[in-house]
């Protein structure tokens, strides 16, 4: 015993310094708004950044667009003018006419929008992802709220049942009932953490952040005028959803094909070539002089290239403008189906306010009252324990189709932010 009584301060020391080191190294949670939030995934994610880095790639590539052949160095040696041996030195150069550089430059132009257009893209993107994430532990959050309620509800009435039986009071199916409503709330609530884990992985995924960022709780229904930025009094006209990102992304598809058909139509337009030439002439010249092989003589060709077989070219500025016509169908249907996608959505929200607005003015009320008295009058005799466990849970299945409810508008008023933005 003696050494026992030596040995447990010793025990009670290291442990305190183990919880110590444990608590010092495990990440706190750092509690974050929407807003904030979006704005670290739009700086961290790796999406994003790779978006980025192609429309760097698509910007360089702008450079290439006036890619010149490589010269020809050209040599030649022997009885070339005369019987005796000369050289011929030359350096021959082509080009293409210069109208096909600027159409080159211009469709590597558009290739570069499209991509900076598509950054635009996968931002909305992420806006609703992060928001629909933040949404989501929320809503877990308020279910586990709401069955650490009834947990509490039951373990009370758990503990009078087990007071009640060992009086004699009542029988075993009241304790055995208790423990099977708290069996089940403890199975949910173990669904739960699960899911909450994977959640906030996914959170920290779209931030990429290595800070354990959780949403604010104190923000669970979203409000149209809580810096969410929807206008929920109409539809918006055709003018405002063409500037939605995928919509112009859409549309930038057919600038892309224009300037496609016309890059196509100016390789129509012929090669052009220059040849420099420098040789030696020996012997009696034009002029009656004689030259030896270290005079030189120079001379200047220039050529034209033309596309006397050009079928296969106009067959490539058909099919351009055949995509052009595809371009502008892919435009017409994106629009209509944007357009349908936002009436549907907005249809969906004001559901789900009307649903909103009736629980918070008459059934929470009506749950929290039946709640009130079905306690009262178990308390007091009036009903027996079946029927105070229907009234409560008829209570506890109004507060959860709310917290439902309330997930729902959010995740409408998240589509909504999607479009108007």
């Amino acid at each position: 015993n003696r050494h026992k009584k030596h040995k447990s301060p010793v025990v009670s020391v290291l442990l305190l310094i183990f919880l110590m080191s444990v608590s010092a190294t495990s990440p706190a949670q750092v509690p974050i708004t929407l807003q904030a939030a979006i704005d670290t995934a739009l700086k961290n994610n790796l999406l994003v950044k790779n978006e980025q880095l192609k429309a760097q790639y698509q910007q360089l590539l702008i450079e290439t667009s006036a890619a010149i052949p490589k010269a020809s160095l050209l040599g030649e040696a022997g009885q070339i003018n005369s019987i005796y041996t000369d050289t011929k030195f030359g350096i021959a150069q082509s080009f293409s006419f210069p109208k096909v550089y600027t159409s080159q430059r211009k469709l590597l132009q558009e290739d570069w929008k499209y991509s900076l257009l598509n950054v635009s893209l996968k931002e909305a993107l992420l806006k609703k992802q992060v928001a629909q994430v933040f949404n989501l532990i929320l809503y877990v959050e308020q279910k586990k709220q709401l069955l650490k309620y009834a947990d509490s509800i039951y373990d009370a009435f758990y503990k009078k049942a087990e007071l009640r039986l060992a009086k004699g009071e009542s029988n075993l199916l009241e304790k055995t009932s208790a423990q099977i409503q708290l069996g089940q709330i403890n199975v949910q609530l173990n669904q739960l953490k699960q899911d909450l884990a994977i959640l906030e992985l996914q959170f920290q995924f779209l931030l990429n952040t290595t800070t354990l960022l959780v949403p604010e709780e104190n923000i669970y229904k979203m409000l149209p005028d809580a810096g969410t930025n929807v206008k929920l009094t109409s539809f918006p006209d055709t003018a405002s959803l063409k500037g939605h990102a995928a919509i112009k992304l859409i549309q930038q598809q057919k600038q892309i094909a224009d300037a496609n058909i016309q890059l196509e139509k100016s390789r129509l337009l012929p090669d052009l070539s220059v040849v420099y030439n420098n040789t030696s002439i020996r012997g009696t010249g034009a002029d009656n002089k004689i030259y030896s092989s270290s005079r030189r003589f120079s001379s200047i060709q220039v050529g034209l290239g033309i596309p006397i077989f050009a079928k296969s070219q106009k067959a490539k500025i058909r099919s351009a403008a055949f995509n052009q016509q595809v371009a502008e169908s892919n435009y017409a249907s994106g629009l209509q189906s944007l357009q349908s996608e936002y009436q549907a959505a907005f249809t969906q929200y004001n559901k789900y306010l009307e649903t909103v607005q009736y629980f918070e003015r008459f059934s929470l009320k009506n749950a929290s009252l039946i709640t009130a008295t079905a306690n009262q009058q178990l308390a007091n005799g009036s009903i027996n324990y079946l029927e105070w466990v229907q009234l409560i849970n008829q209570a506890t299945t109004v507060k959860n189709d709310y917290v439902e409810a309330v997930k729902n508008l959010n995740e409408s008023i998240i589509h909504l932010n999607y479009f108007t933005n």
